[in-house]
């Protein structure tokens, strides 16, 4: 990709469509056709011949589960390192989340352990494709094939990265995207699922939209129809949904992101090289692995502090003090998030009030994935979602003089994958 110098936070071509929708006005029955656009050309910019909008990335995977038939009894292998919603869709589903800990180098999930953690409840996998890195998808829909389980990319983090030649999205049966303000596109929030399957594409639909009788997988296609609607006797609700659709207006800037979402990456690449620069000169800040054959877009720039008397609350604090803009620290193993916890604790204490739940829910204060938990507490996230590369080097720079201020003291660990 080409290297990118400024690029303007909104495009012109976003503001063009969202006027397009405003000059046509809101109406209950029609539209000027805009989500229709941007479902099918987001499904086709990855290969996929269905897409289906949502109002968020978390809806989506949920639809995607509802779509697949998970439900009650049902587990779904989920990584340790990743936002809490992959797993708490899960439970939307009234499905367990099952956790599964990550290589010690890219930080993805471990295909070993997902067949490790494979049960005959087990329904679905979601790998995540984490700070803009896919996961090892050849083993996952492997082992997928071998147990008949569909498999949702959770590839928020991730647009136009890929595996082994292939685009991140094209792989699974499901794949997510995510639309929320940090993302590589944005339309303030919202979301879009991919698929090959119309069936599965039809009930993610459905699932996203009230469980409408009338809906298809066809673009845009979230709407029944006035004449049917119109009618007293028509039969409007055929099986559980949600309202999980994306207003006509933030589909009208997702389209113009779309329009431009090489140029996007491109400026995310170029911030993260400038961090790699001065990150190669390092021998303790070690980068997260991108394996030959990946292309990472980097949602983020991530790195592990690989020295134990540099404190990772000490190097924030020098980076933020030095005119740094800060950083993010990893999510916590999703286990360990009290929800998860406390919701094991009330099953055991009311198990009238959750029956799906007794004898299948893990006590997930019990659950551990030891190589991210050695990893988390030492992870640093930089920011890549700068639009002029002057900032992004002077953020570098401000990372480098944060290094220099820590010396060379200490142990180095630069051959350990977990210090």
């Amino acid at each position: 990709m080409p290297k990118m110098t400024m690029i303007p936070r909104v495009s012109p071509q976003a503001r063009r469509y969202v006027e397009e929708v405003l000059d046509f006005g809101f109406h209950n029955a029609g539209s000027p056709g805009i989500s229709a656009r941007l479902e099918e050309r987001f499904a086709a910019r990855f290969g996929r011949r269905y897409g289906v909008l949502h109002a968020n990335g978390t809806a989506t995977m949920h639809s995607a589960l509802l779509a697949a038939g998970v439900g009650v009894g049902d587990e779904v292998i989920v990584p340790a390192y990743t936002v809490a919603m992959t797993g708490t869709v899960a439970l939307y589903s009234n499905a367990v989340p099952i956790f599964a800990d990550v290589d010690p180098e890219t930080w993805t999930i471990s295909p070993e352990d997902v067949r490790r953690k494979i049960t005959p409840r087990t329904k679905a996998i979601i790998p995540v494709s984490i700070c803009g890195l896919a996961a090892d998808m050849d083993p996952i829909m492997k082992v997928a094939a071998d147990h008949n389980l569909t498999v949702i990319e959770d590839n928020a983090q991730c647009f136009l990265g890929k595996y082994k030649g292939r685009l991140v999205g094209s792989i699974g049966q499901f794949a997510s995207f995510s639309f929320q303000a940090s993302k590589h596109m944005t339309c303030g929030d919202g979301g879009i699922l991919i698929c090959d399957d119309e069936e599965l594409a039809t009930g993610a639909r459905k699932a996203a939209t009230a469980g409408y009788s009338t809906l298809t997988a066809k673009p845009g296609d979230n709407v029944v129809a006035e004449e049917l609607r119109c009618h007293p006797s028509f039969t409007r609700h055929t099986s559980l949904g949600y309202n999980f659709r994306l207003p006509e207006i933030a589909a009208a800037v997702a389209l113009g992101e779309l329009e431009r979402l090489e140029e996007l990456i491109a400026m995310r690449t170029t911030v993260a090289a400038c961090f790699s620069e001065v990150v190669d000169a390092c021998d303790w800040l070690i980068p997260q692995k991108t394996p030959d054959g990946y292309v990472n877009s980097f949602w983020t720039y991530t790195v592990r502090i690989a020295r134990d008397d540099v404190d990772w609350a000490e190097f924030r604090k020098k980076f933020v003090d030095l005119g740094g803009d800060g950083f993010y620290g990893a999510y916590l193993p999703v286990y360990r998030e009290p929800v998860f916890g406390n919701l094991s604790d009330a099953v055991k204490a009311q198990p009238e009030r959750y029956p799906h739940f007794v004898g299948l829910l893990p006590d997930y204060r019990q659950v551990s994935c030891p190589v991210w938990e050695a990893i988390q507490p030492r992870v640093i996230q930089l920011k890549t979602n700068y639009f002029e590369l002057s900032e992004a080097e002077r953020q570098a720079d401000v990372l480098a003089q944060t290094i220099q201020s820590f010396g060379s003291s200490g142990e180095n660990r630069r051959g350990s994958a977990v210090s």
